[in-house]
């Protein structure tokens, strides 16, 4: 059932930043306040909003895992879990679970919030709080990804977060990567992968007469998204060692997501290793990874 939802807002000088705790925690927009300009395709949070069928905009926590896991079906450690397929990825599952929850806001000010989500239920075998922290500073959106296992036993993880950048006629996205695995129909990796230095480049237009869809790794850490009015550089710690590019044909949005692992990751790293990014968190322990949005001014031209 749809409902609607509150927001908050931070705030300075250069960046505007509306959150949406009890919708899965999302971002609804980030705008540079100088140019007036939309950086994500922004949510309407006047609206009913469902929690499975997700406005396609703002960006959203992908914890405890990112992508799918192929046919609902984990196995970790020589055991075998079921979970809920989404009912829009079928047989799948889709983006783990925390964006389909209600966060708790532990803190707020002008610049900074710091958002909570406690889970235990049947999208997950292992019961985990998740936490977002902002913080405005400058031309800088900082934002802080954990998650803790509250179980008895070890648990795979997964980290990442999913914008959907507006696709402004004039932006430009460029990154570099060493590593492109193939993609399966359903968007499952396949395992395989080709390596070597590559540098992409993402217009308006690259996605106009098919979807453009890459997962890669052992990228920069770095995006660079170019406007008329200055740019965006968005970067990732080291933890975020993956990344999935998306955008489905004729979309007015690209998806460019720092992620810690392959899709189907998990179910794929007795045969990749730590190529898969799987992470392992023990009990009472914590993964953590850390983002940053800078607005970069066009240097001044001589007057």
């Amino acid at each position: 059932m749809s409902t609607r939802f509150q927001q908050l807002t931070l705030q300075n000088a250069e960046l505007s930043l509306q959150l949406l705790p009890e919708h899965g925690g999302r971002i609804g927009r980030l705008q540079v306040r100088k140019h007036a300009l939309e950086i994500l395709q922004p949510i309407d949070a006047s609206q009913s909003l469902d929690p499975l069928i997700w406005p396609k905009g703002g960006a959203y926590p992908l914890i405890p895992y990112s992508n799918r896991i192929a046919n609902a079906q984990l196995r970790f450690e020589g055991r075998d879990y079921a979970l809920p397929a989404h009912p829009q990825a079928l047989p799948h599952t889709l983006h783990g679970i925390s964006h389909t929850q209600a966060w708790q806001v532990d803190s707020q000010s002008t610049t900074q919030a710091s958002l909570s989500l406690d889970y235990s239920g049947p999208h997950w075998p292992w019961p985990i709080r998740a936490e977002q922290h902002f913080e405005l500073n400058g031309g800088s959106l900082r934002i802080r990804l954990a998650l803790f296992n509250k179980g008895e036993t070890p648990m795979p993880a997964g980290l990442g977060l999913h914008p959907y950048f507006l696709a402004h006629p004039q932006l430009q996205a460029s990154l570099s990567c060493t590593r492109q695995w193939q993609i399966t129909a359903d968007y499952l990796s396949t395992g395989q992968h080709l390596t070597g230095d590559v540098a992409m480049q993402f217009d308006s237009q690259s996605w106009q007469t098919e979807t453009c869809a890459h997962y890669l790794s052992q990228w920069a850490g770095k995006v660079d998204l170019d406007y008329p009015q200055g740019r965006l550089r968005l970067t990732a710690s080291p933890e975020l060692s993956h990344l999935v590019v998306f955008a489905p044909v004729g979309s007015p949005y690209l998806c460019i997501e720092p992620v810690s692992h392959l899709a189907d990751g998990f179910n794929l790293q007795p045969l990749l290793g730590e190529l898969s990014g799987t992470q392992v968190v023990a009990p009472g322990e914590c993964f953590s990874a850390d983002l940053c949005f800078e607005w970069i001014e066009p240097p001044q031209r001589p007057g």
